[in-house]
């Protein structure tokens, strides 16, 4: 599943696209991007799949350690654009304007570019206990990372007692990093496992309180999952733990974390104030979804640097939810 709201006519072929893909498109959209359109089954069926821009992208810098690909291809009609590292999937630049066509030496030359051999065939596996499976699975590679794999939770569900007090020791040893450990400890659910949870969340940054919050939201007080909320809505980044906040949001909403939405519709930048919008809008009823695309050009006015413009937004959204604006201190500009 998907974390991003992609259009229905889209949806189906996105969301096989790698992780670090994904994150990109969605930065273009909340950016003010179209999509213009997505293929699958490329470049070799029934793998593979290539997204268009339009216009370019603007949210990506050239030198991104992103682990993404640029390529320019001579010989295709589009020049410029990303590829993840097995060059299965493509998000692609729009043709630039008049350039000239490839000769053929420039596509003699893409077409010999050297290709990774082949690697020979392992023996098959033999078999592993629950324990190694699951220890196998903590080994993060870079397809896991950016596809959003966490650990073997079957594995330890099927671990027996043992082996399970060992999972648990090795997780509780790593002090709840990120996300999958939290999943596992959540998974694991003894005493020990649920106060190491708890010391994650007092401990941890936004990415991992989030995860908290999701996965054992009932080692926390109401007040501290306020609070955790409030805080990623001042000062999270989109890829940083805010997307989740956003998701956990638009089932609990007390009045300080409205208010925290309110401020970063107002006050943040670029897409972290359009989905607070978004997210508002869904929250007084206004919309069907925390990101409904009915509403997106609506949404895209707080992404803007003219203060003048955001004001103007942000007094649309608050008359549309029946708020007064002058309880942010909002003034004509």
């Amino acid at each position: 599943m998907s974390p991003y709201p992609w259009p229905e006519a889209f949806r189906d072929e996105l969301i096989r696209f790698p992780g670090r893909l994904q994150a990109l498109l969605a930065a273009e959209l909340a950016a003010g991007n179209e999509i213009l359109d997505v293929a699958g089954g490329f470049p070799a069926a029934p793998i593979g799949g290539l997204a268009r821009l339009k216009p370019p992208s603007s949210t990506r810098s050239p030198d991104a350690a992103d682990g993404l690909h640029p390529r320019r291809w001579p010989n295709w009609s589009t020049e410029t654009g990303v590829t993840d590292p097995d060059e299965y999937f493509f998000v692609l630049n729009p043709p630039l304007a008049g350039a000239p066509d490839p000769d053929m030496d420039q596509i003699r030359a893409q077409a010999d570019r050297p290709r990774p051999a082949p690697s020979a065939p392992s023996a098959p596996p033999g078999p592993a206990t629950a324990l190694e499976r699951f220890e196998a699975s903590m080994l993060i590679d870079y397809e896991k990372w950016h596809d959003g794999i966490g650990y073997d939770l079957d594995a330890l569900a099927e671990a027996g007692a043992t082996e399970k007090a060992a999972i648990e020791q090795r997780l509780i040893s790593r002090g709840g990093r990120d996300w999958r450990d939290i999943e596992a400890l959540a998974a694991v659910g003894t005493g020990r496992a649920r106060e190491a949870l708890r010391q994650a969340f007092a401990g941890g940054g936004i990415e991992v309180q989030m995860a908290v919050l999701r996965h054992a939201p009932d080692v926390v007080t109401d007040e501290q999952r306020t609070a955790a909320l409030v805080e990623a809505f001042r000062v999270g980044q989109f890829f940083g733990g805010l997307a989740q906040a956003l998701d956990l949001a638009a089932e609990f909403h007390p009045e300080p974390v409205i208010e925290a939405l309110f401020r970063g519709a107002l006050e943040r930048a670029g897409e972290n104030a359009v989905h607070s919008a978004a997210l508002l809008y869904f929250i007084y009823g206004k919309a069907k979804d925390p990101f409904d695309w009915d509403h997106r050009p609506f949404y895209l006015e707080f992404n803007t640097e003219r203060e003048s413009d955001r004001i103007g937004a942000f007094r649309r959204l608050c008359a549309d939810v029946g708020v007064d604006p002058g309880r942010y201190s909002v003034r004509d500009v």
